[in-house]
């Protein structure tokens, strides 16, 4: 589904990423993991289009996408979730969702999502900034899914999450790779969380990979040397 090839990308004159190689297939999850500053949400951001590549290549679904707009590539099936879930917080939630399938053209039903969140549907009419993080996050995420997308990327979706709320969304992860079939590219750092839901990992160390792996054999000592456990 997503092959990403010999990846470079830059901050200005700032070299970020070197060679990133990473491979998505269809109904997988793949954790990239890696400490903070690592270049893991770069990586992201350059599979979006948010920033160029500056070397290397992106193929989705068979397409060479490298040098597609961002607004290009949602509509091709590429879901994001940011770090940080970027939700619209003068809007409801009905309003957020919305907006995802109302830009990219694509026939959805609020229910779609609601069904994934159901701690949503007492909210619709609750503007998005005063939503909790957790609540946030489902938003964010259901948000995404309503572009019906063949990828979901989600960038440390339990940053700031209450136990029980991560517990909702890594169920609801589970879902959208059993029952939807869609490749899902995730950046954590709850290294539980990952375990649990991960197919496959690659771990990231001064913009360049430095491990990968089935999350099976995702050794203690490859995680204390690269991830400081």
């Amino acid at each position: 589904m997503l092959s990403v090839e010999r990846l470079g990308a830059a901050y200005g004159e700032s070299q970020v990423l070197w060679d990133v190689d990473v491979e998505v297939p269809s109904g997988r999850v793949v954790c990239l993991m890696g400490r903070n500053g690592m270049g893991k949400t770069t990586v992201l951001k350059t599979i979006m289009g948010l920033l160029p590549a500056r070397g290397g290549r992106v193929t989705f679904d068979g397409a060479d996408i490298t040098r597609w707009s961002p607004d290009r590539r949602a509509r091709a099936g590429i879901g994001y979730v940011p770090q940080g879930r970027e939700i619209f917080p003068h809007l409801t939630v009905a309003e957020n969702l919305r907006m995802a399938y109302l830009g990219c053209g694509r026939e959805s039903r609020l229910t779609d999502a609601l069904d994934l969140f159901p701690a949503l549907k007492p909210l619709l009419a609750r503007k998005g900034g005063v939503l909790s993080g957790g609540e946030q996050q489902m938003l964010a995420i259901g948000r995404a899914l309503l572009t019906r997308p063949k990828l979901l990327m989600l960038d440390e979706p339990t940053e700031g999450i209450q136990p029980s709320i991560i517990l909702e969304i890594e169920d609801a992860i589970r879902r959208i790779k059993t029952e939807m079939g869609l490749a899902v590219l995730l950046v954590e750092q709850y290294l539980d969380f990952a375990e649990r839901l991960a197919d496959s990992y690659v771990i990231m160390a001064k913009g360049a990979v430095v491990a990968r792996g089935n999350t099976g054999d995702l050794k203690v000592e490859a995680l204390r040397h690269h991830l400081a456990v």
